[in-house]
């Protein structure tokens, strides 16, 4: 396109024309173009006959709305400078934005205003860049938002940047936390540690207690890591409340300390009197003098005081299955055999009406703790004799195989009811056969041993079958 335009217009388009990246032109007084750099065709992607002689609203019309008011400032006799436009230079709307730089100056002609001078700088590049880096901000902010409870940023202690979360953590406005002394939101007991943390810039993990607006204490742990911010480096934290586990934590403390306090009551404070009362008992059995009342009501009492021990021995298994995490088991190599021949003889010397019919098959050594399998075998044992009718056997038999001991105790009673079967194992279940001695924790515990011996246990019961205990155990305990 041939210029055509005023000296003056030359002289100040002259010191721009070579101006690697700019695109140059110059429009009339009614706004229409008399010259176009070769820049600027190149920045449009419009040759240069596009331009002669038309306005801008014919040639860009996807720029028109915003550059318009430019011109016509500068038209009036204002300087624009920098000022950013944005659009589609051609006429299709669906092609790619772009950002533009746009300065407009007035030009004169004897004294006569006699149109503009147009600069444009196409900058979408960069500010795409910049588009892009402010929505990996705006990402980041929300990783790290729903990463942890909230966040701030802060400069040697004054708070510059606060996430809503964090603000509403701490009862107050975002707002009223930005300029504030990140001293203020700590609470006085963990001043000295912060204000060392942030000294030192620690980049690890600790712990805090935080003060919210209403003075409520808040259980923190805090991370911090150094971030650009406005062009210098500061400190971002992040921030998780942990009151929840505080709670948690004294709780289970607490509970330690009550476990504690019961296993010392039942095994020590209670067994001690009770000691005294069998030694007494004893006594007064083996020394005889004592008519036929006098020994029926001793015999009454030891037997009662047989019946406590075992109580006791069963809320202090228990109290450890529950509260300590199971029922502890010391193994070391034993015959199964003769452990279940003790068993079985003392059972018999005790309910000399009963048949008790034992068999054993196959290898019976393994690694076992002897008490806790006598201890199982004296509540299923005892179990079967207690719920079958006086005149039936109870069958107590162990095989032996390669991986372990297969051990099952049966007795014909009527069979468990099935809705009984599910909860056979529970604590404090008691069938609506069940007599009043004991404190229906026999089934559980001999679980919880099989348990802690790496076995499992289980029941068959039905007409005909009658109730069979069925328990498996691997021929070395877990940790043995």
């Amino acid at each position: 396109m041939a210029p055509s335009f005023s000296e003056e217009a030359q002289q100040c388009f002259g010191a721009l024309l070579h101006a690697s990246g700019l695109g140059l032109a110059f429009l009339d007084r009614e706004l229409r173009f008399r010259f176009v750099s070769t820049a600027l065709m190149t920045l449009s992607g419009l040759p240069g006959s596009a331009y002669e002689g038309r306005s801008t609203g014919e040639v860009w019309p996807g720029l028109t709305k915003e550059l318009m008011p430019l011109l016509q400032r500068a038209l009036a006799g204002e300087q624009v400078v920098g000022a950013r436009v944005s659009g589609h230079p051609g006429f299709a709307t669906n092609t790619h934005v772009r950002h533009f730089r746009v300065s407009v100056l007035p030009a004169t002609s004897g004294g006569l205003r006699s149109g503009v001078g147009l600069m444009m700088e196409d900058e979408t590049e960069r500010v795409e860049r910049e588009l892009a880096l402010r929505e990996s901000e705006e990402r980041l902010r929300g990783l790290v938002t729903v990463s942890c409870d909230g966040y701030f940023l802060h400069d040697a202690g004054l708070v510059l940047e606060v996430s809503r979360s964090l603000a509403n953590l701490f009862g107050s406005p975002p707002e009223e936390m930005v300029g504030q002394p990140l001293s203020r939101w700590v609470a006085p007991e963990s001043r000295d540690a912060v204000q060392r943390a942030v000294t030192r810039q620690v980049e690890s993990p600790y712990e805090m207690t935080g003060l919210r607006a209403d003075g409520k204490r808040l259980f923190l742990e805090v991370l911090g890591r150094p971030v650009e911010f406005c062009g210098r480096t500061v400190r971002m934290t992040a921030v998780w409340d942990i009151s929840a586990r505080k709670a948690a934590e004294e709780a289970a403390a607490r509970a330690d300390a009550f476990r504690e306090q019961l296993l010392g009551v039942v095994g020590h404070d209670l067994r001690t009197p009770l000691y005294a009362i069998q030694l007494s008992t004893g006594a007064l059995q083996r020394g005889g003098g004592l008519n036929e009342t006098q020994a029926r009501q001793v015999t009454h009492v030891a037997t009662a005081t047989r019946r406590m021990e075992r109580m006791i021995h069963e809320l202090l298994d228990f109290t450890r299955a529950r509260l300590a995490g199971g029922i502890p088991v010391r193994c070391a190599p034993m015959e199964f055999d003769k452990l279940l021949e003790r068993v079985v003889e003392e059972f018999q010397a005790s309910h000399p009406t009963r048949l008790i019919v034992s068999k054993v098959e196959g290898d019976m050594r393994g690694t076992w703790d002897e008490a806790r399998l006598g201890q199982l075998l004296d509540n299923l044992v005892g179990n079967a004799l207690q719920h079958s009718p006086a005149d039936t056997p109870v069958e107590v038999k162990a095989v032996g195989v390669p991986d372990g001991i297969t051990l099952t105790v049966r007795n014909e009673g009527p069979p468990v009811p099935l809705e009984e079967r599910a909860t056979l194992f529970e604590p404090f279940k008691r069938g609506k056969r069940a007599s009043g001695d004991g404190l229906g924790l026999g089934l559980y515990i001999a679980r919880q041993i099989v348990v802690a011996l790496g076995g499992r246990i289980s029941v068959e019961s039905g007409v005909g079958l009658g109730t069979r205990f069925i328990v498996w155990l691997p021929r070395h305990a877990p940790g043995a």
